[in-house]
């Protein structure tokens, strides 16, 4: 039961994510527990989600390292400072109600704007180019 998974990743202290093939689903689920994660991003999609779902948390700098060495240092040190260990699994918590991470409203709106986009590309005869979807920017027909 998905209840009863959120709960146990919360007995957990630190989730250390794995490198070449990080943690998706799973990688939300313990952050909606509450249970900071260390990742280590490199260059393919699947070794940077979890470091896209520590951003969207607001928390990206506590939890996102750039090298094996930072990796290990910072799974030693959150382990050796439970306090600090502590306010991070702390301010976790709080921004859960409030972070994009876990703002779906938010995240459809957003996807919304990226399908207009793609859409008016489409509808003008251009090619497929890459843009940035900007909350707010009034474009789409669904922020009016």
């Amino acid at each position: 039961m998905k209840n009863e998974h959120i709960r146990r990743s919360a007995l957990a202290d630190l989730f250390l994510d794995t490198p070449l093939c990080n943690a998706h689903t799973t990688g939300t689920d313990i952050l909606w527990a509450g249970l900071p994660m260390i990742t280590l991003p490199l260059e393919k999609m699947a070794t940077r989600v979890a470091g896209s779902l520590c951003v969207a948390t607001g928390l990206g700098e506590e939890m996102i390292v750039s090298s094996m060495k930072k990796y290990e240092d910072r799974a030693v040190e959150l382990a050796l400072n439970p306090v600090k260990l502590q306010a991070l699994t702390n301010k976790l918590k709080e921004v859960r109600m409030t972070c994009p991470l876990f703002d779906t409203a938010r995240w459809v709106r957003n996807l919304e704007r990226a399908y207009y986009k793609m859409w008016n590309l489409y509808c003008s005869s251009r090619h497929p180019e890459p843009f940035k979807v900007v909350e707010d920017d009034n474009e789409s027909p669904f922020d009016r």
